[in-house]
């Protein structure tokens, strides 16, 4: 699976992954997500949850259904239903699912138009629109697979 070789090469370049969701942890975080009115996980996200709940790396972040103490860094990675009930708060929407960070920007799952977006976090006005979770992972570790296509060709 193309998604799972992707995760691979970033962990290999030190992504921090963590315990792929069990079925029971999705289904609670459907039903948090549903009692409190966002929008529903999508399916393709699913499946990177049964692989890592969650993935931080070179500024990249993508939440899971759980939180993650990160004792080292004095830090808790929050879980996606922590950030969407703060971002709710704050821009009430019913067809945004923020599923990630990178830099300035969110990314989010955009219920009504079925496609994952960058967004910027200040105006929220949209940067990129692509149409699977791999082409938003792609986006950020294509240069770990650029730099493999290359060590093959030496």
């Amino acid at each position: 699976m193309l998604l799972e070789k992707l995760l691979d090469k970033m962990y290999h370049a030190r992504a921090q992954v963590f315990q792929p969701v069990k079925g029971e942890e999705i289904r609670s975080v459907r039903m948090f997500l549903a009692r409190n009115k966002l929008p529903p996980l999508p399916s393709d996200y699913i499946a990177f949850l049964a692989l890592t709940d969650g993935l931080i790396w070179n500024g990249l972040r993508f939440f899971g259904a759980m939180s993650h103490e990160r004792t080292k860094q004095n830090y808790t990675f929050p879980s996606l239903s922590e950030v969407n009930m703060d971002f709710a708060e704050r821009h009430r929407s019913q067809s945004l699912l923020i599923i990630g960070e990178k830099d300035e920007d969110y990314i989010v799952y955009h219920a009504q138009e079925k496609n994952y977006q960058l967004m910027d976090r200040i105006d929220l006005m949209t940067d990129l629109s692509l149409p699977r979770f791999f082409d938003v992972l792609y986006l950020f570790g294509e240069d770990l697979i650029k730099q493999d296509a290359l060590r093959e060709v030496r």
